[in-house]
Formats: C-alpha cells, structure tokens, sequence
C-alpha cells in the first residue's frame, strides 16, 4: 500500500519543477511513445483482424469448412455425420452433397484443363459469392445442360453467355479406334467474378441433378460439404471425423499456404509493432535515471528522517508506472477509436491528398476492413504494462540504494 505521504512525493515527482524541464520532455515523450505503440498496435492488428476474417470469409462463400470424401452411401453417411457431431455438441449450419472432378474443356479458340463442380441448384442460387458477382447471364438458367463458369475462365477459353463448351470426361467408351474419354457438350448459362483468382480462372458449376450421365462412374469424386456455425471450429471438426473413420479435411488444409502467410504475417507485425513501446519504455529508464540523478540529496534525506529502501523503492516505481499506464490507457482509446473509424479516415485521407488508399482492384474488398478482437487489446495493453513496470525496476531499485551518509557528506 501507498501511504499519504509517498503519494505526495510521487505526484510532486510527476508534476517537475520548471528548472527540471528536460524531465518533462522525456517524461512526455515515454507517455507519447508508449500510447502512439500501443495505438499503432491496435490499429494494424485490427487491421489485420478484419482484413483476414473478409478474405476468409469470401473464400469460404465458395468451399466448405469440411469436406468428407470416399464413402459409399450418401444418405447413410450424412446420418453418421450428424449423429457423431451432435454428439460432441458441434453446431452446423448446413450439410450437402457435391461432386468436385477434373476435366478437359474443348472450345473454338484452345483447350484447358479445370474442375468441375457439381451441386445442387438450390444450393449454387444461394451461393453468395455467385449470385452477388454474376457478369453476364440468367443464374436462373443453371441446369438442364446450362452452367456457370468463371469470368476468367470465360475469356481463356473465349467463350460467352450462349456458347456451346465440350468437356472430356474420365469415364472412357468403345470406339473403333479404342477407348476414349466421353464428350459431354455444355451451354454456357452464366459467368461470375469472385475476384478470387483460383475460382474464377479454373472452375465450371453444374447440375447435380441434371447431369446424372455425365456424373456416372464418378463416386470416387463425391464429397458431403459440411458448413459450420463456426469456420475456426473446422480442424476439430475434421479430427473428429478422422477418429470416427471417416476421410475428411478442413478448409485450412485446402488454403494452407494462404493460411500459414496470414498467420505469420501477423504475428511478425505483432512482434515488430511491440518493439515501438519498449523503445518507448527506455525513455522512461531514462527519465527515472535523471529523476534519481537530480533528487539524490533529497532521497537521502527522505531516509535520514525515517523513509525506509522499500518506500523510496515505491515512490520511483510507481511514478514510473504511472507513466506507462496513462500511456496504456491513452493508446488503447486512440487504438480502438482509430479503428472503428477508420473506413471514414481512409476516404477522408484519399480525399485531401488526391490518392486512393487501399484500392479495391487490388485488395478484393470495397473498403478498409477493420475487427476489434477484445482479447487481441488485453494482451498488447497486459505487455505494455509489463515492460513499463519492468522498466521502472531498475531505476526504482537504483534509487533505494543511495547511500545517505555518502549523499550528504559535503552538505
């Protein structure tokens, strides 16, 4: 506990004298340096948040969080599904059947290898990312040997709404000449842009339930898509299955590239960002040095006329700490208000210097993501805290070891 009279003391220190101007200056500076590093490391990590919780999200419009694959009866293994995921209190919010095979598409202008994609219509008109993204087309008409592809695929192969596509399957017959794989021809329904390049350059959407003949023969290439309350929960999940005997992966190990730059992407910031506040944390070492430099004579006195080591320990390390908590705090205000505004910051800045900041050709998004993460601020503001306590040790340890007699000796 802090008595009344080392309260006194600490707020006398906190407040220097006029002639101890270079005190404020450093003391100034620590506040700033500390509430700008924790400011900067609030922002960028909700940037961070946001950037990667919209990406992930768009990509997850078009994948599943699960995908199950090789199994033998649909029906039967989408009960075993649900039985053994209620039964360890998963939440999904859908499940389905899909097919996912590669293929060889044949058009006037050249021929290109891609994935074709079958599922049900009902599910392809509630896709988000499609039916939001549609360039051209009626999605309506999906079905009924009409498909949807993507908007880049579209221009490789040169073909438009209307347009007749020939896919060669897996599946081979008997010809004169051998066997060869089975054509199947297709009319081009729709074309959509997720402005996700993998989709848009390599995948073509059908019918399941129209394209039965083309879908023959190709069991090994159906899967049960799984979709989850909770995408972070996938990995689990696909545990789960694995020790339920069943073959499944997670969209994590679909986008494991993708995933693993996000990760580390962030946590290198997190580390790099963190060293602005201890940077800022030497100033207050300095600070305190130059406090116990100048009231040396006054510590020694302050122990002549009773105040114990442990006291005047006290004193320097709470007026150090108070420093780095006013700047915590203020960091962790500006930070959060910074963040939840900063879509307005981003058009006004673009605005007054005449440059687009973060163009949406680039980045895919029609505006600077930002997700406040509560746990994300708890931990950089309980770092801050701990390096300016840290901080304020030494000097503090310094201080209660001043010698009296030695200090007034000539006094």
């Amino acid at each position: 506990m802090i008595n009344s009279s080392e309260l006194l003391i600490i707020k006398r220190y906190l407040k220097p004298k006029r002639k101890e101007g270079i005190l404020k200056v450093i003391s100034l500076f620590s506040f700033l340096g500390i509430g700008l590093g924790v400011a900067t490391l609030i922002i960028v990590m909700s940037v961070m948040n946001g950037f990667r919780t919209d990406l992930i999200g768009k990509l997850l419009l078009f994948q599943p969080h699960v995908l199950v694959y090789q199994f033998d009866n649909y029906e039967e293994a989408k009960q075993n599904i649900l039985k053994y995921l209620k039964l360890n209190k998963i939440q999904i919010s859908k499940i389905n059947l899909s097919y996912q095979i590669q293929a060889l598409v044949i058009s006037k202008q050249i021929n290109k290898g891609t994935i074709i994609r079958a599922l049900e219509k009902k599910e392809f008109l509630n896709d988000k990312l499609i039916s939001q993204n549609v360039l051209d087309g009626n999605i309506n008409n999906f079905g009924k040997n009409y498909v949807s592809i993507g908007s880049n695929l579209s221009e490789s192969l040169g073909v438009w709404v209307g347009d007749k596509i020939t896919v060669l399957s897996t599946i081979q017959e008997s010809t004169p000449f051998g066997n060869v794989p089975k054509q199947f021809s297709f009319i081009v329904g729709s074309i959509f842009k997720t402005g996700i390049y993998e989709f848009d350059n390599n995948y073509i959407l059908i019918d399941i339930n129209s394209s039965e003949e083309f879908l023959f023969k190709q069991n090994d290439n159906r899967n049960i898509e799984i979709r989850l309350n909770n995408a972070d929960h996938a990995n689990l999940v696909k545990n789960l299955l694995l020790k339920n005997n069943q073959k499944a992966f997670s969209w994590v190990d679909n986008n494991k590239t993708f995933y693993d730059a996000l990760l580390v992407e962030r946590n290198v910031m997190f580390i790099i960002l963190t060293l602005i506040i201890i940077v800022a944390a030497f100033n207050i070492i300095s600070g305190l040095t130059i406090l116990v430099k100048n009231k040396t004579k006054e510590i020694a006195i302050l122990k002549t006329i009773g105040f114990s080591s442990f006291s005047i320990n006290k004193i320097f390390f709470v007026t150090g700490s108070s420093i780095g908590i006013a700047g915590t705090l203020f960091g962790v205000i500006l930070g959060v208000l910074f963040s939840y505004n900063i879509e307005t910051i981003r058009i006004f800045l673009s605005n007054v210097l005449q440059i687009e900041i973060f163009p949406a050709e680039i980045y895919f998004l029609s505006k600077m993501p930002s997700e406040i993460h509560i746990p994300t601020i708890i931990i950089i503001s309980c770092i801050s805290l701990i390096i300016t306590f840290l901080s304020s040790i030494i000097p503090s340890i310094k201080a209660s070891r001043i010698n009296p007699i030695e200090s007034l000796k000539y006094d």
